[in-house]
């Protein structure tokens, strides 16, 4: 079973948010994708009317199921944002979270999961490194532990580049 989820910038106008969906979904020869993401917006756009407009158009025309942000910079204040917002428009939050990430983002994953948000967790390998293995458990793994291990993280899209990575992650 597929979870299919996409992005869009969040600069555009609402007609743009919905036509850039659109396309997404042309090119992915699908009538809808699970979660449609608003990439990095900052923390003040989770509450402009175009957006939710939109968003909220295309989830009644089925062409979303959720929706939800990804976060690169201003994390804390976004993931916030999502949690403060009175009509929860987000569903989930994609956030850079690692066992080199600090108390603040973990107090808002934390909330925002408390919240019933969905919380996907990114980058989950600190940016790769190379140690010896852990007792039977590679260093990506040890990571990406970590990660799974927090309950207030829904799942993980950790980086994978090639199938040993892949068949290295999905063991865990």
């Amino acid at each position: 079973k597929l979870f299919v989820a996409t992005k869009f910038s969040p600069l555009g106008t609402k007609e743009e948010i919905i036509q850039s969906c659109e396309d997404s979904l042309v090119s992915l020869g699908l009538d809808y994708v699970d979660l449609l993401q608003a990439h990095c917006p900052p923390p003040e756009y989770i509450q402009q009317d175009h957006v939710r407009e939109a968003l909220t158009q295309l989830q009644q025309d089925g062409k979303i199921r959720f929706k939800g942000i990804t976060t690169h910079k201003d994390e804390v204040a976004c993931v916030n944002a999502v949690v403060d917002d009175p009509e929860k428009l987000f569903d989930t939050a994609l956030v850079v979270y690692n066992f080199e990430s600090g108390p603040e983002i973990r107090e808002a994953i934390a909330r925002a999961a408390e919240a019933g948000i969905g919380i996907i967790a990114m980058k989950t390998q600190a940016g790769g490194y190379e140690k010896e293995a852990l007792g039977g458990v590679t260093p990506h793994q040890a990571a990406l532990k970590w990660v799974l291990a927090d309950e207030h993280v829904t799942c993980a899209v950790p980086a994978m580049v090639d199938l040993a990575q892949v068949e290295e992650d999905t063991a865990v």
